[in-house]
């Protein structure tokens, strides 16, 4: 029950993987490495149905062999194993020399698959379907210990040459989400050696007497291969799902940035109706639809009233809030922008009730973000959270007492 449970979820997800990418190759049908990639996919989630014992079984009984779903779950990895040698060739060598080595693996594969084929043939398996323990079972049987091993010099070639080029790219490829993908694929690879070296090993040991390790051949071993096969899928997608959740992520975070800045974008406009030249989003959809180029309008309409606020500002309201900043141990940043949003908030007082501009102040705006629209934005965030705090009111209230000590 266990195997047909966790064979059937990672048959899932290695399918899941698949459609995923034949997605994008559909768009790029001449892509030969998506064509490679979506191959090996494929040929690395059959095997999972396969293997579940209930359909193991029935698929032997249906075609009337023994252990022909064995030979069929073999013959898909060695495809799929094929196919991720190629794709590493390809990564990996010009193109002058990525033709010759295309071949050879062509040649091998083509090789290890007929000679399995004809290996499985001659040797007599047909007792009983053994979904489990073939490997086992089998292991002294003439011509099944040499079909095993020709399976596992593919299995451990590929995964080798999987760690030693993904991890090196790994540190080179400039692309985050491309790069993490390679490290959950090196991660893979090693857990695929958890599957072919413990079946090497046993398999040596049951040829030159019985081996003690049957436990770790028919259990432990398909398992690490099952997790290998769940993070080859995770890994060999994560490019394109990634990217696609970094935009989430980056989508998310532009619409918080939107939502908290309001309120100050809301208390400027009112006093400065002439900075905005847009009408804001009618709507959260036309908000969701368009959300970049209002966020965008926001932050300018924001730094044009800001600018405009910046005559009326005074060095009291700044010596003020440091005070208050300082009873209440608030960091260095948030005190800035808490000393930036009691500014704001005098200025508009100010503004609304027509006062004068003073002479003497400054009226060039300081630019710590220098002109960098991304600081810009993370300041106004910052400014518009102080703005709405808990703290502004206090500040406010010690300026008014400090004004009328005055």
């Amino acid at each position: 029950m266990l195997f047909n449970v966790v064979y059937g979820v990672l048959s899932l997800i290695n399918w899941s993987a698949f459609a995923f990418k034949a997605r994008d190759l559909a768009r790029d049908k001449s892509n030969r490495e998506l064509q490679l990639l979506c191959l090996a996919i494929a040929s690395f989630a059959a095997p999972f149905g396969f293997a579940a014992p209930a359909v193991y079984v029935r698929v032997d009984d249906l075609l009337g062999i023994p252990n022909i779903s064995s030979l069929i779950i073999y013959t898909t990895v060695e495809v799929c194993l094929t196919s991720f040698l190629a794709l590493l060739v390809r990564w990996s060598s010009a193109q002058s020399k990525t033709r010759l080595r295309h071949r050879l693996i062509l040649g091998y594969a083509i090789a290890t698959v007929a000679t399995n084929w004809t290996l499985f043939f001659l040797a007599d398996v047909g007792d009983a379907s053994h979904p489990l323990d073939f490997d086992v079972y089998y292991a002294q049987t003439p011509h099944i210990s040499e079909f095993l091993l020709v399976h596992q010099i593919l299995f451990t070639a590929s995964m080798v040459g999987l760690i030693r080029l993904c991890w090196r790219y790994a540190k080179i490829v400039e692309k985050l989400w491309l790069r993490r993908g390679l490290r959950v694929v090196t991660a893979g690879a090693v857990f695929g050696l958890g599957y072919c070296l413990p079946k090497g090993a046993t398999l040596i040991w049951d040829i030159l007497g019985t081996s003690p390790l049957d436990f770790v051949n028919s259990v432990v071993a398909p398992m690490s291969a099952s997790v290998a096969a769940a993070l080859f899928s995770v890994g060999f997608t994560m490019p394109a799902w990634g990217a696609g959740l970094s935009e989430a992520r980056a989508w998310v975070s532009d619409y918080r940035a939107f939502q908290r800045r309001y309120p100050l974008w809301l208390a400027i406009t009112r006093v400065f109706p002439e900075v905005v030249l847009v009408a804001p989003p009618a709507s959260r959809s036309e908000l969701a639809r368009d959300l970049r180029f209002f966020l965008g309008r926001q932050l300018i309409e924001i730094l044009d009233g800001e600018m405009r606020l910046r005559p009326h500002y005074d060095p009291v309201v700044g010596d003020t809030v440091r005070e208050v900043a300082a009873a209440r141990n608030i960091a260095d940043a948030q005190a800035g922008a808490l000393e930036e949003a009691a500014q704001v908030a005098v200025a508009l007082r100010a503004r609304s009730a027509g006062q004068d501009v003073p002479t003497g102040r400054p009226t060039v705006p300081d630019d710590p973000a220098n002109g960098d629209l991304n600081k810009e934005g993370a300041r106004l965030s910052m400014v518009a959270e102080a703005f709405t705090s808990p703290t502004m009111p206090a500040v406010m209230q010690r300026l008014q007492q400090t004004t009328a000590d005055a």
